[in-house]
């Protein structure tokens, strides 16, 4: 009996499972879970990253197997801004990315307008004479120039009744007497100004002439590293003083002050500049050379550094450049120099020392012994110049900004300060009405050390009555 129940409850076992299979079947279909991601760049290259792991494609790709959901896509390609966004992947599906990328590269700077300068800068007039000038010339920002159409600027003079100046820059002699021309031009919202000395009259042929360049270098044009605050400010102080300058019983002021600034001054329109604004200088003329910014000693060589001055030594302009230029002009010259390591007009011997070219450091002994032992050399006589330097050849010249106001360099402001800067004449210690080198020297000397700087002014040749300025 026991081995038929087995039997029987097999025989049940069977009927069943025949009875479930023989009739409705279930199907459970296969699920989809990964989708695709075609990626393409403007430009190609990219490098694709999903959720912040290296897929290790670059655009375009396809990117397979990817799990259906949200995911981080990432694009990394050099020189271009790395782009992020959330993507979802559909199952068995594929999806088309097409993304322009945003370069970081900088784009070209604007160019400005930095100055302008016109040509000639001084006209002598028979009254009835008229005379157009010959060109205004533009200088920008990218270190280019152009010469504009006279028509574009404007012109005003200082004294109509002695000159008068049309809108295409001609000028017409009135009266005799002198008048300042001013020159202004516009270029995207920036003017910049120059101006020409008109004189009106016969100059006589023995008559003192006194012309002028000041040249003052802050904004170098390879970079902000090296820039100084004060020399555009204080070649605007040191022409306010010549300015003012009325020399003996003719009352005869500058016939030219010509200016360079900043990315005007390269090398080539310093040297070009000191060719034409000393071009009529005779023998009885005196002329006057300021330079304010750095300066550098390589290899036993002094040089000044223009605003285009660059690793290469020969972008920069040599003492026996400068002298050479400066010994071209007739009669006396009247030098400043305000600079770090300046000084040294000493007339000995110092001993070898090397500076870097980043640096920029300026004039020392070398330029001391062109100027005052000339004659040795056989490039001046040392009665051609009259020189005032900010400090001593081993020292540090300084700048101050103050709370209020322009900057301004130690030196240049003691000189300008002593020779009427502010109206008075401090340095004219005999009350005689003229500045000499020699009293100039000792005022910003004190004026100097007053303000506890060690940085000593000096003179060639000492203890000279020669007039540097007069009220």
């Amino acid at each position: 009996m026991l081995g038929k129940k087995s039997y029987l409850l097999l025989y049940i076992f069977v009927i069943v499972v025949l009875l479930l299979t023989s009739g409705c079947v279930y199907y459970y279909p296969a699920v989809y879970t990964f989708g695709s991601v075609e990626i393409t760049t403007i430009p190609p290259g990219a490098k694709i990253f999903l959720d912040s792991m290296d897929t290790g494609y670059f655009t375009p790709s396809i990117l397979t197997n990817v799990p259906a959901g949200n995911h981080v896509l990432t694009l990394a390609l050099e020189d271009y801004l790395s782009y992020s966004c959330i993507i979802n992947v559909i199952a068995n599906r594929t999806i088309n990315l097409n993304i322009a990328l945003i370069s970081i590269i900088p784009p070209d700077p604007k160019i400005v307008l930095t100055g302008i300068d016109v040509f000639p800068t001084t006209i002598n007039l028979a009254i009835g004479e008229s005379q157009t000038f010959d060109s205004v010339t533009a200088y920008y920002s990218d270190s280019s120039s152009t010469n504009i159409n006279l028509t574009t600027c404007n012109y005003s003079s200082s004294n109509p009744d002695c000159a008068t100046v049309s809108s295409n820059g001609t000028v017409t002699a009135v009266s005799d007497g002198s008048a300042t021309i001013t020159i202004s031009y516009t270029y995207d919202g920036v003017t910049k100004t120059t101006s020409a000395e008109i004189t009106i009259g016969t100059v006589t042929q023995n008559e003192v002439v006194y012309r002028a360049l000041c040249v003052g270098v802050g904004d170098y044009i390879q970079g902000s590293d090296n820039d100084l605050s004060a020399p555009p400010y204080d070649v605007d102080r040191i022409r306010q003083i010549l300015q003012q300058c009325r020399f003996g019983t003719s009352n005869t002021g500058f016939s030219n002050i010509s200016y360079l600034k900043d990315w005007q001054a390269t090398k080539s329109n310093i040297l070009q500049s000191i060719s034409s604004t000393f071009s009529g200088a005779d023998s009885n003329d005196i002329s006057y050379f300021y330079f304010s910014g750095h300066g550098s000693r390589v290899e036993n060589t002094s040089y000044i550094g223009p605003a285009d001055i660059t690793s290469f030594v020969d972008s920069a302009i040599s003492v026996e450049e400068l002298e050479s230029a400066l010994s071209a002009i007739p009669g006396i010259k009247v030098v400043f120099l305000d600079s770090c390591y300046s000084g040294g007009f000493i007339g000995k011997a110092i001993d070898t020392t090397t500076i870097s070219r980043e640096k920029l450091e300026s004039f020392n002994d070398e330029v001391i012994n062109i100027f005052s032992g000339a004659e040795s050399k056989g490039l001046l006589t040392t009665n051609q110049y009259k020189v005032l330097t900010s400090c001593h050849y081993y020292q540090l010249c300084w700048e101050i900004q103050p709370g209020e106001g322009d900057p301004f360099g130690v030196f240049t402001m003691a000189l300008c300060t002593g020779c009427g800067y502010y109206g008075s004449y401090p340095a004219d210690i005999n009350l005689d009405t003229r500045v000499s080198l020699q009293e100039a020297y000792l005022y910003v000397r004190d004026w100097v050390f007053s303000y506890k700087i060690s940085q000593d002014v000096q003179i060639y040749p000492n203890y000279s009555t020669f007039t540097i300025v007069e009220n």
